[in-house]
């Protein structure tokens, strides 16, 4: 330390000295003590209210998600139907080598001709799946008619 240094702490220290020395008031830890403890109410008071908002908000969130919530389309059977009917419909081109029964294939053309109607006048649900139904059956038919046949061949 340098001599002004040690000069500057005297100084200060005696400047301490000088200060006058007093008793603070009796009620001043009180005083004290009292603040505090409203600070800490206030506190806790506005970490409910911040609290209480968020619940309020997330609540609100939840709502508003759950209404607002595009549903989830229930499967459409007429398209359950029509994508049965084309995997039938693969199955038997893909197993068709004899020549198919002409009055099981009329009768699809028929069916065919019904559903191409109906889906031109725009018609509902509970016409078409009957339609579709009856087209399973006729390639069902169909499969089966192959298959029979194929297994008539096999027996020679």
């Amino acid at each position: 330390m340098s001599n002004n240094e040690s000069r500057m702490d005297q100084d200060a220290a005696s400047r301490w000295e000088l200060l006058p020395e007093f008793d603070p008031d009796p009620a001043l830890w009180s005083r004290i003590q009292s603040r505090r403890a409203h600070q800490q109410v206030r506190r806790r008071q506005r970490q409910r209210w911040v609290a209480s908002g968020l619940a309020v908000a997330a609540l609100l969130c939840v709502v508003a998600v759950s209404r607002f919530q595009i549903e989830q389309p229930k499967p459409d059977q007429v398209a359950v139907w029509q994508g049965y009917s084309q995997a039938l419909e693969q199955e038997w081109l893909a197993m068709a080598r004899a020549t198919p029964d002409p009055r099981v294939r009329a009768e699809l053309r028929l069916i065919d001709l019904e559903l191409q109607t109906a889906y031109d006048r725009g018609a509902a649900e509970s016409e078409l799946i009957p339609l579709w139904k009856l087209r399973n059956e006729a390639l069902r038919e169909l499969i089966d008619n192959d298959v029979s046949r194929m297994r008539a061949v096999t027996r020679l």
